[in-house]
């Protein structure tokens, strides 16, 4: 006899049938959970990488430095590996006077100093190269050209800014791995309950001679396809997520390559799909290892 067909007979016989939805719910929100937390792992590192590229090196150009010079320059730049395309910008003196008067309105023009900027060039480099070693070279490139009187970098806010996304970054995953723990525990408990009415059954095909692998089969075969179910649900909700935050928080997604994303949606289906059946795996050769009076 099919050991699915005897579970739906003998059901009746040796209690209640499995609630197998139940299962199947509770490790849906506990897949949510984790794909949540999997996508904030992905968006901090992207944020990281986002800030880091955002940072200025920004260049003065002394009093004899002409536009002409900044355009060459420009075009040095746009050849060189560390250049973050399109980060460009120069910045006339007279223009950061008229912001420092717009900063600091009439007071500031009543002192009728004279200008004391000079042409600024920034542009930004791009996250491979934002080590000191690389950012030495590529200053002491900088200062080759005629008229650059200094270059600079944000240094210390980097490292802040490293210091506490690493932290956030570290606390997330560890936070991560204990609801993975716990996940794996309370999916095991609950698939243990759901197979509970079922342990006479896989003893007695045991005791008539069918073999493990045999018994397993079909509890197996369920569980993949409940995995499957489970994982699906997960990404569904969890894709409700993600394009409501694409529409009301833009920022939030806007640096998430797809590709993670997808890499996300088969982690979160494998994991399904493998903690389910490794989960029924070990419960029903539990049952097979007890003996009958155990079983009561």
């Amino acid at each position: 006899m099919n050991p699915a067909t005897s579970t739906q007979q003998d059901s009746g016989k040796f209690g209640s049938k499995p609630n197998y939805l139940s299962a199947m719910l509770s490790i849906t929100l506990i897949l949510f959970i984790l794909g949540i937390f999997g996508f904030i792992l992905i968006n901090t590192r992207q944020l990281i990488s986002f800030y880091k590229e955002n940072l200025n090196l920004i260049i003065e150009i002394s009093e004899n430095g002409t536009k002409e010079e900044m355009v060459s320059m420009k075009s040095w730049l746009t050849t060189r590996d560390f250049y973050k395309n399109g980060s460009f910008s120069m910045i006339p003196k007279e223009e950061a006077m008229q912001m420092m008067r717009k900063d600091f309105g009439e007071d500031f023009l009543k002192l009728d100093l004279p200008n004391p900027f000079l042409d600024i060039v920034t542009f930004n480099v791009k996250e491979a190269y934002l080590d000191k070693e690389a950012l030495g070279k590529i200053k002491n490139a900088l200062k080759k050209f005629p008229n650059v009187q200094a270059v600079y970098f944000q240094d210390s806010f980097l490292h802040s800014l490293l210091k506490n996304m690493n932290k956030f970054l570290l606390f997330t995953f560890g936070l991560t791995l204990i609801l993975l723990a716990i996940s794996i525990t309370l999916i095991f408990n609950t698939l243990k309950l759901a197979l509970h009415t079922h342990r006479f059954i896989i003893k007695n095909m045991e005791l008539v001679g069918a073999s493990w692998r045999f018994i397993s089969a079909p509890f197996i075969r369920r569980s993949f396809f409940h995995g499957i179910m489970s994982g699906f649900t997960a990404l569904l909700g969890l894709s409700v997520i993600y394009f409501w935050l694409a529409g009301n928080l833009p920022e939030l997604v806007r640096n998430v390559p797809t590709e993670k994303l997808f890499i996300l949606s088969a982690i979160i289906l494998f994991a399904g799909i493998f903690i389910y059946v490794f989960s029924t795996f070990i419960v029903v050769n539990r049952y097979l290892k007890m003996r009958v009076d155990d079983l009561y």
